[in-house]
């Protein structure tokens, strides 16, 4: 039993790290749609960047409700 446990600690830390990776990617790319949102002056782009900046809001939200379900602090 406690060898199983030692074979799927690598795997556990492993996902969790994946995880910080996806959240901070999806941070970056929130940033990156607010500040492209900000800048847009073309009518035909604002909806596009309007739909871009709510997908990666919603992206990052789930990913840190993801987080916090698992009862883990979000930084």
């Amino acid at each position: 039993m406690a060898n199983t446990m030692l074979q799927q600690w690598p795997q556990a830390k492993t996902t969790e790290i994946n995880l910080i990776n996806e959240i901070e990617e999806a941070h970056l790319e929130w940033q990156r749609a607010r500040r492209f949102f900000e800048s847009v002056t073309d009518p035909d782009l604002i909806d596009y960047a309007i739909y871009n900046l709510q997908a990666a809001e919603r992206r990052y939200a789930y990913l840190l409700k993801l987080v916090r379900q698992e009862g883990r602090e979000v930084i």
